[in-house]
């Protein structure tokens, strides 16, 4: 068994490129080894901006021979399917051979494939790979045919211990790298993989993405605590950090104090975003004038490179100052007045026209969500003009909270200042949803807008494609309703946002009707997966859903939490059974004699004691289970009724339905109708068999 160890080594390749290219690479190539027979225990990758490294334990020496038995067409088929069988193997027609099936004759194809050197194997699966690797984008230098992500300077390529040679273009591989830049930039002679890591460490270049994360941790907590500061980085950010340099030197700058009036979104996104420094944060969790930087050279006496990122740091500050004071000069009536110049989508009108939809549906609903209606009609009036902001056209990721910040100089209330801040939220399934009623209903109302214009544009999400964000702006919905226990009508809500787009005179793909029910689908399609992350049972889900009327999310959740809960209990069990079986005694029936059976039975026509008692029963549970269902009290109403089993099961024991006497007959299928019709509204029961028996 040997070891595999190549290097790509190149210009930077983009921070966010190097693990998806390394991961990607190693799937390629350890999939050709697959095809091909050769055999390999475990793989590693790692990466740095310059070198894309993999390493593969426990290569055998050849792949193995591989059995080959293509069955090809019918001995009697034409000679255009035989040669198109033989040509997709590139073989000729005279290798195939006739062999008699248990369906007939057929050509096949049989073979033994010799396994071929490793070495060959890999000289051929990396060749390939280079030459065809799918980048997105690439580049051409200097007279190369060769394409790739940046220019590629060397490949390292040793197999058990060996340098392996091959030329792609005008690079030729070896048992070469090259340390750091510029710390060690001369060529590195590697034997294996435990040499190369040596080597590289002491040339500078920590190829392990997870130590130049750990070593900026580490050194950043140290140098902080000198200086009495909180370092607690996001981990997107140190990923893209860490991902910048090839051994990390850290430093503390710092900007004037002057900057710190900035809102402190501001600052950060500034440092973050633009800069890739860390911000650093007081005791009480304030923003600090001082930051953390990440040097790819020795910062250690060199003040210049500090200097440096301190000036560059200074001019995007002065430029955040110059954009916030030139917007809060104007103020948001006059941010918003170019909303108009401003498209939400080419189909949909401007920003200007979503902005009147949000405020209609907001006028219709806000008493739905609790929320102050006034305030939530003057956050959506300004929960776009941001939009219009020099800052946010700077910083895009600023909309939202910018718009809060102008909200609140000009002294709107303050649940206006939330309402404009969390109008997006939630951006996904872990971020929280609105905290108050009006921003609550604010962003339910942006969201819902854009989900009934797409599809009324009929570009639902299909597959894997959604470019419109429509499933994350259905569970936001789903979740604002369901976290707030919001009770609307989801398709009136649909039908007046579609009203809304009427209005303003858009041209809409879809009718009224098809667009209510697409969305409808859409809406409660999302619902069940929801659900299911949530871990609620798939079998309530289904007889619930199994006649909901699709149009109030939060009874009908909690109609599927009081079921999921009343199935963990064996009387409940007993009791779900039992009436799954009187609805399929119908079903069966209703099907026979093709008519609907009505839930009036006569009760002179009752003769034996146990449908007498059965019926008795009924007359006294049914009413306080009616009561308990119209009060939403969903599991008392089921333990209530589910003192009938006993005579169910009686009735069951000792009644025969099906007899000669037509009238007796019926006149007892309309007893167990009556049983059926106290939870007909509530859950089609039959579902959860049909749910458990697919499993």
């Amino acid at each position: 068994m040997s070891e595999l160890l190549v290097e790509l080594f190149s210009e930077e390749v983009p921070a966010g490129l190097q693990e998806p290219s390394i991961k990607r690479f190693e799937f390629m190539i350890l999939n050709n080894f697959k095809e091909v027979g050769l055999n390999f225990t475990k793989s590693e990758v790692y990466w740095s901006p310059m070198r894309l490294t993999l390493f593969v334990e426990g290569l055998g020496l050849k792949s193995e021979d591989i059995e080959i038995n293509k069955r090809g067409p019918r001995f009697d088929a034409n000679s255009a399917a035989i040669n198109g069988f033989a040509n997709g193997l590139k073989v000729h027609t005279k290798d195939l051979i006739v062999e008699e099936t248990e369906k007939g004759k057929f050509y096949f194809y049989k073979n033994l494939k010799k396994g071929i050197k490793s070495e060959l194997v890999i000289e051929d699966a990396i060749k390939n790979i280079i030459v065809s690797f799918p980048w997105n984008k690439s580049m051409r230098w200097g007279s190369n045919n060769l394409k790739w992500i940046r220019p590629l300077h060397n490949i390292l390529c040793i197999f058990g211990g060996k340098p392996l040679k091959f030329k792609i273009e005008n690079i030729e591989s070896d048992s070469l790298t090259y340390g750091h830049r510029y710390l060690a930039p001369k060529p590195l002679r590697i034997l294996n993989k435990e040499d190369y890591k040596k080597k590289l460490l002491n040339a500078k270049v920590l190829v392990n993405p997870q130590e130049r994360k750990d070593t900026i941790l580490a050194l950043g907590k140290k140098l902080t605590k000198k200086i009495g500061l909180h370092f607690d980085p996001s981990d997107n950010l140190l990923e893209e950090v860490c991902n910048i340099v090839e051994y990390p030197f850290l430093f503390i700058g710092s900007f004037n104090e002057e900057f710190l009036s900035l809102p402190e979104k501001v600052l950060e996104l500034t440092m973050i975003k633009q800069q890739k420094y860390f911000p650093l944060y007081d005791k009480n969790g304030s923003l600090s004038k001082k930051f953390l930087g990440v040097s790819n050279i020795p910062v250690e006496n060199n003040l210049q490179i500090i200097s440096g990122n301190e000036r560059v740091l200074k001019a995007r500050l002065s430029d955040a100052r110059f954009f916030f004071d030139n917007d809060i000069r104007k103020g948001l009536d006059q941010l918003s007045e170019n909303l108009k110049n401003i498209i939400f989508h080419r189909s949909l009108g401007s920003m200007e026209e979503k902005v009147t939809r949000i405020t209609s549906i907001i006028s219709k609903y806000s008493e739905s969500f609790n929320a102050k209606s006034k305030l939530s009609l003057i956050a959506a009036k300004f929960c776009k003009a941001d939009l219009c902001s020099e800052l946010v056209y700077e910083m895009p990721e600023l909309q939202g909270s910018i718009g809060s910040i102008y909200a609140s100089a000009i002294k709107l209330p303050n649940e206006v200042s939330i309402a404009i801040k969390e109008q997006y939220s939630p951006l996904g399934p872990s971020d929280k949803c609105p905290s108050i009623a009006e921003a609550a209903v604010l962003s339910f109302s942006d969201k819902l807008d854009s989900l009934v214009g797409f599809i009324a544009m009929d570009m639902k999400a299909t597959g894997s494609k959604d470019p419109f964000g429509l499933r994350r702006s259905c569970l936001g919905i789903i979740r604002i309703l369901l976290e707030k226990n919001v009770r609307v009508s989801i398709i009136d809500v649909i039908n007046d946002s579609y009203d809304s787009y009427e209005k303003q005179n858009i041209k809409l793909k879809l009718s009224k009707s098809e667009t209510q029910k697409y969305t409808v689908e859409f809406v409660y399609d999302r619902l069940r997966v929801f659900l299911k992350d949530q871990g609620l049972s798939q079998s309530a889900a289904q007889a619930i859903f199994g006649v909901s009327k699709f149009e109030d999310i939060v009874d009908d959740v909690s109609k599927i939490n009081a079921l999921s809960k009343f199935m963990e209990d064996p009387k409940g069990n007993d009791f779900l059974s039992i009436l799954k079986r009187v609805r399929r005694i119908l079903s069966i029936e209703e099907k026979k004699d093709n008519i609907l059976i009505t839930p009036k039975p006569v009760e002179a026509l009752l003769e034996q004691k146990e449908e007498i008692v059965l019926y008795k029963s009924y007359v006294k549970y049914s009413n306080k289970t009616q009561l308990l269902l119209e009060s939403e009290e969903y599991i008392k109403a089921m333990e209530i009724f589910s003192e009938i089993v006993l005579e169910l099961e009686n009735f069951f024991e000792n009644v025969k339905v099906n007899i000669d006497n037509e009238d007796i007959r019926k006149n007892r299928l309309r007893l167990l109708s009556m049983i059926r019709s106290s939870f007909l509204d509530f859950a089609d029961f039959s579902l959860i068999e049909a749910e458990n028996e697919g499993k």
